[in-house]
């Protein structure tokens, strides 16, 4: 029960940032939005017509567009399927990073505000140990972020449903792995926050540990590029450089790579990468736990 009062209390706390307030109003105006501007007339699974707030849309070869002056001769070829898989592409490139991105300055500042003189004398005085404070803390933050990724993803499948005949449950699965992965990135933030007690400092770490781990994909991928460096001391540096970076990080590009394969029902989940995301970011989150352990305040 003290548990669910602090899961709770995080709940509220988050609530009241403004930044989890514009990501929800961002969301639902997504959402008013193919709910009033969207019409279709699909027959036996092909979409006949289709307006969007009251311009005509053609098929193309790759998609349809919109206005008088889209090349194309109506919707013929593209099936009802194909048009909610490209919408729900479109909305995971554009809106996932955006929710990502905002979550993490939402929930930046739950630890270096919980470590503040007064909010720590008063959480440390109730009859709770500090492993269970701190995860409180975290999972307070991750359960807050999933339910709005889940408002994205069932809001938008529920009404591209009812205008199109056709659900796809990958888009509800891609939400819930990006849930995943902001868990995974989440926990080097509030290891971050537990050590250095900054909030900003922590979002800069954050989105410095994003960026890091779309570089070090690269020369992952590519095993040949070591062969450019002459000294062997320095390739060999450089190489368990690179491969410990890739691998203690939470691993950015094949999260993507597999929302989108979930959306378009090609291949699945490279769950080697998820779990060693997993992995990464459990390690993260158990030291920064210790660290609350063991630290005086």
């Amino acid at each position: 029960m003290r548990v669910l009062a602090i899961l709770i209390d995080t709940g509220r706390e988050l609530t009241h940032r403004r930044t989890l307030i514009v990501y929800f109003g961002v969301v639902t105006l997504v959402l008013v939005f193919f709910a009033l501007a969207l019409r279709t007339d699909v027959v036996d699974g092909l979409i006949a017509s289709m307006s969007v707030a009251g311009l005509q849309a053609n098929a193309s070869p790759g998609g349809f567009r919109l206005g008088e002056g889209a090349p194309g001769g109506g919707m013929s070829g593209l099936s009802a399927e194909d048009f909610v898989r490209y919408v729900q592409l479109g909305t995971a490139f554009m809106l996932y990073p955006l929710a990502i991105l905002m979550s993490v300055f939402a929930t930046a500042s739950l630890i270096p505000r919980m470590l503040e003189k007064g909010t720590i004398d008063l959480l440390l005085s109730k009859p709770i140990t500090r492993p269970a404070l701190f995860a409180s803390r975290y999972l307070g933050g991750l359960l807050t972020v999933t339910l709005n990724l889940l408002y994205l993803t069932c809001g938008l499948g529920a009404i591209l449903a009812l205008k199109t005949g056709v659900w796809n449950g990958g888009f509800v699965w891609s939400g819930l792995l990006m849930s995943l992965y902001f868990a995974c990135l989440f926990a080097f933030t509030v290891l971050a926050g537990v050590v250095l007690r900054s909030t900003t400092v922590s979002v800069m770490i954050t989105a410095a540990l994003f960026f890091a781990s779309l570089i070090v994909r690269l020369p992952h991928a590519y095993r040949d590029w070591p062969l450019l460096i002459t000294s062997h001391l320095w390739r060999y540096a450089a190489v368990a450089f690179v491969e410990t970076l890739y691998h203690s990080l939470p691993r950015t590009y094949d999260f993507v790579r597999s929302t989108t394969d979930l959306i378009r029902h090609e291949g699945g989940v490279a769950w080697t990468a998820v779990g060693g995301s997993a992995l990464s970011g459990g390690v993260a989150l158990l030291l920064a736990i210790i660290y609350f352990a063991r630290t005086d305040y």
